[in-house]
Parts: structure tokens; sequence; C-alpha cells
């Protein structure tokens, strides 16, 4: 197996990474490390606030990274000796038709929610109807568009009652699609597929999953304590069906934005874990003997994009202007302290079809377009200045107003900026401003359509290119760029449901260059998650210290300390 997904991860650069494999019964110990220590905990951070631990309203990673070691999906999709295999969830196994569109989960009698409630099959229909009801206002319900009468039920022609998922009796829940889809059993690791108990969502309304008592849990945790802005506490949830296979007693998390903070509080022993930020640090932490250091990598990407419905941005040569301006490999050095790698297609390196990597197929469309502006003879500032003749700005790019956004107020962050308004000075003329701002409310501004350009990183739910494809389509456009070409849905859906893996690859490739080409983003390299953990953390199955499969389901479920 090589496919796995990973909670979706929309947010500003620098998050903690999510930092387990969850374990099961089966496999053996790899990291045993002497005995376990008696009192069993973490101490950890976030940058910044989860927004909400309500499954069907979540879109950061901040939520993502609480919701999947406290609620439970129908699977888990885990690391063994380095493979991918898939591992029962809440479902204790399943099947799927001959024709490949109708998949039955059977769930576990010993399934319960941590009020001692049991799950059942209803409470996954529910989630997934309440998901796909455009009331509901879900910003990843695009995740469900394979389901049967999903896009009559978005859009208010049918009912949610209609959406193609039903419970057959108690443990026994039955999905149908529209179409076959290859990677339908991966992607419903993901949090969109997370049950939900209508007796809670109702009782507490529009307050469901603002506070630890606001939540029921079905996972390896609850939320014991949620202090806002501050800290968030988790505790080992003693009705979850694995129980016995679950080491730590809490998990404490410390909301932490400041880098300089972040630092000290490791190096004092305050937390466990710590993502490297720049080669200063990885080089510091490498030579400690009591750090151990973890890389993952692929499956996420940094990029920029534009809000097309701008009157300086719906350009087209602008926007080619802002992105053929940029020096991978020197954004690299300067802007991310060589601490990425650079990217010139949409699609993370990750992502595959069958066993064939789409980034190495589709090859580096970016350089491409670069390549062919050289041979042109011209340069971005050409581009720039033609584009704004068009729209009727003149010819000086230094009287352009032009705002550039980013999710974030600390130290790096502007430095960043300023690395950003120097090269833009120098490449296209352009006097850039820049607008920092907390998480909440760049995304506010997203969602408004108050910005111009804006900068963010985007991971992979799970393995499959029409996970990243499918966000920039018409009906979801989950990056706010407003943009929109028939042809590119038409491709994406077309590859999500075709069987055949060298079709499906060709339309992938396809639509991605489309998207490209109308240089509606700008790919700015791959994240690389550089993780130190102390000594004393180890995880089953898989070892801290080596490079960790991306696509595995993370968590704290398998985590233990030894040596504290």
């Amino acid at each position: 197996m090589k496919k796995r997904m990973i909670a979706l991860v929309l947010s500003s650069v620098m998050i903690l990474s999510l930092v387990a494999c969850g374990g099961e019964k089966a496999g053996e110990k790899k990291t045993s490390s002497g005995e376990k220590d008696e009192e069993q905990y973490i101490n950890t951070y976030m940058v910044s606030e989860p927004t909400t631990l309500d499954p069907s309203l979540r879109s950061d990673a901040y939520s993502s990274e609480i919701l999947i070691s406290t609620l439970e999906g129908l699977i888990r999709i885990e690391e063994r000796d380095g493979e991918y295999k898939i591992m029962p969830g809440d479902a204790e196994t399943w099947e799927n038709s001959d024709d490949g569109k109708v998949w039955t989960f059977h769930i576990g009698k010993d399934r319960k929610w941590s009020d001692g409630e049991a799950v059942t099959a209803d409470q996954y229909v529910y989630s997934l109807q309440r998901s796909a009801d455009p009331e509901t206002g879900c910003p990843n319900s695009y995740f469900v568009t394979p389901i049967l009468n999903y896009d009559a039920v978005s859009t208010g022609e049918m009912e949610p009652e209609q959406l193609g998922v039903k419970a057959v009796d108690e443990y026994t829940l039955e999905i149908t699609l529209t179409n076959p889809m290859p990677s339908f059993l991966e992607s419903t690791d993901a949090s969109i597929f997370y049950p939900q108990r209508k007796d809670i969502v109702e009782k507490y309304g529009d307050q469901y999953g603002t506070d630890a008592d606001k939540m029921v849990y079905n996972g390896p945790f609850t939320v014991d304590e949620w202090t806002h802005n501050s800290s968030i506490k988790l505790a080992k949830n003693d009705e979850y069906w694995d129980k016995e296979n679950v080491d730590l007693g809490a998990v404490n998390y410390q909301i932490i934005s400041d880098t300089s903070a972040i630092t000290n509080a490791y190096d004092s022993g305050q937390i466990d874990f710590i993502s490297a930020s720049s080669q200063e640090d990885l080089q510091k932490y490498e030579g400690d003997d009591n750090n151990t250091y973890t890389k993952t990598s692929g499956g996420q990407i940094t990029f920029q994009f534009y809000n097309t419905k701008d009157e300086i941005f719906s350009n087209k040569k602008i926007r080619e202007a802002f992105t053929l301006a940029v020096d991978h490999d020197d954004m690299n050095d300067m802007g991310f302290s060589g601490m990425r790698e650079p990217l010139y297609g949409w699609i993370a390196p990750a992502l595959t079809v069958g066993e064939k990597s789409l980034r190495e197929e589709a090859g580096d469309p970016l350089k491409d377009l670069k390549k062919d502006l050289d041979k042109s003879g011209k340069t971005a500032k050409d581009i720039l200045i033609e584009g704004m003749k068009e729209l009727g700005l003149g010819d000086d790019p230094s009287k352009l107003d032009v705002t550039y956004s980013l999710a974030g107020t600390s130290d790096w962050f502007h430095t960043f900026g300023e690395y950003l308004q120097q090269m833009y000075k120098e490449t296209l003329g352009i006097n850039l401003k820049i607008d920092f701002s907390e998480w909440g409310i760049f995304q506010d501004n997203l969602t408004n359509g108050k910005y111009q350009i804006g900068f963010m990183s985007w991971g992979a739910y799970y393995n499959d290119p029409y996970d990243m494809l499918s966000v920039n389509m018409t009906d979801f456009n989950q990056i706010y760029t407003g943009w929109s070409n028939e042809e590119y849905d038409q491709l994406s859906k077309a590859g999500s449901t075709e069987m055949d893996e060298t079709k499906r690859m060709d339309d992938y490739v396809k639509a991605e260059r489309i998207f490209i080409e109308d240089y509606v983003t700008c790919p700015l390299a791959t994240s690389v998650t550089h993780q130190f953990s102390k000594s004393y953390v180890h995880s089953k199955y898989v070892d801290y210290g080596e490079d960790w499969l991306y696509f595995a389901h993370p968590g704290w479920k398998n985590v233990y300390t030894s040596g504290r």
C-alpha cells in the first residue's frame, strides 16, 4: 500500500508538524528504549488557536491537529515497516461491490463515545448529510463529491437525506458513489468522514465544537481543558475501543506564536517537540544527542495566489509577471533559509497515480514557462507593463498599488515580508505593501475577497492528485482565487473516476498545466518539516529519527515516553 492521508493543512507556514502515526494491535514495537515511563504525557505547542472542533466547519491545521487525536473515522492509514497499511478505525471490516460503486463498512460494536454512547452507522450518515447540506456551509464538502447525489444536494436541488449514504442497520454503513473512485477508501480517513452526534450538535447549536465541554469524542483522547489562546489539554479517552494500546495519559499544548518563545520553551524542557525554521536551528539541534531529528516532506506545498476578481490581478499578464519574477532557488535560500525544496508545479511530489509520481510525469511547468520567457527576449517587468497598459494603468510599476497578505505577525513573517518587498522592487519595480494579520483575520479576508496576493501552505488529504486539483474547481474554490475553467473542471473530475492509470495520469497532467499556465498561483516550494523531539519520545512501529511517510495517519495514539 503506497497511499496515506493527513489532515488538511490549510495554514500559514511554520506550523507544528503532526507528530505521530497511529498504532493498532498488530505488529511489534520498533522503538522500545528500556521501560516506559510510569507517568505518560507529552508537552507540545501549536502556533495559533483552533477555529473550531466541528468536523463540518473545520478548515485549518490547528483544528485538524486536535480532531485527529480526539475523533476516529472509519479507517486509519498507518505506516508499518516503511509501507502504508489500511487499519481498522470505527469500521472493523469493509467491502466494495463488483461495480466499484457501493462501499459497505461494518462498525465494531465496541466503538464508544466518551460519554459511553455507542458509535453507530446513522451517526456517520448524519455527519455526511450535514456536511453536504449547503445550509451548513462546510468548507470541505467537496470531499463528499464522489457520493451519489452530492451535486444536487449541495445546490439545494435535493434534500440532504437523498445523499448516497444509509445505515443498513445499527452497525452497517453503506456509501454509494456516482462512479467508481480508485482512491475512495483512502479518502475516508479525512476528517470530513468523522461521525457526529445529532443530539450533541443540536444541543449546542452555534457553540458546538467551540469549547472542550461542547463536544463528544470517539478517538484515543478527549479535550479535557481548552483555555482559549493559551492552552489545550488532551486526556486519554477511557471509552476508546483500543485504549489498551494508548500509552499517553495526557497531551498538553501551549499556544505559542513567537519563534523565540518556542525555542526557549524547547531549550528549557517545557515542550518536547520543535520544528526547526532555520539552518542555525537545524545545526544546533542536530549536534545535540538529547534531540531526535525526524524529517517529513513531499505532501505539502507553499505557494502564493492571486485574487482574480481584483481589478489588477484580473489581468493574466500581471499575474504572469508576478509569477515569473520569482527566483525559486533564491526564495528557498533567502526566504526559507534553505529549509524547503523549490517547486515548479501545483501537485505535491508525494502524490502518485498508482506507482508513478505525477510530478515526475508532468515535469516542471513553471520552469518551462520561464524558459519560454527567456527565449522571447522579454522580462517579467515587460510583461507587467503590458498588463498595466491593458488596464489603462500607465507604464510605471512604481505607481502600482499592490498589497501582499501574510497570515502571521511573528518575526519570521516580517523578515519574509521584507524579502518579498526587495525581490519585487528589483525584478518588477513594484513598491509592494505587506499586510500582516493573524490567521483568523487572514482567512476572513480571503473568504470575502479582500486581498490581492496571498501566501499559504496546502497539504494533501490523501494520495491522489485529485485531492489538490479539486480545491481549484469552480464549485469548490478553496483557495478563494475566484478562478474558473470548465476544461480544468472536466479533466479533474474525469481523472478522479478513471480506472485506467495511464488515462488518469494524462487527465491530471493536462488539468495542472491549464491551472499553471493561467497563472492563478505561483507554487514556491515543497514544505519540509524538520522536527526535533526529546530523545525520550518514542512511537510504536515507526522510529523517530527516520524520514516518515507523509500520508500515514498522524496523531498521538501511538506515542510513548521512556527515560524522561
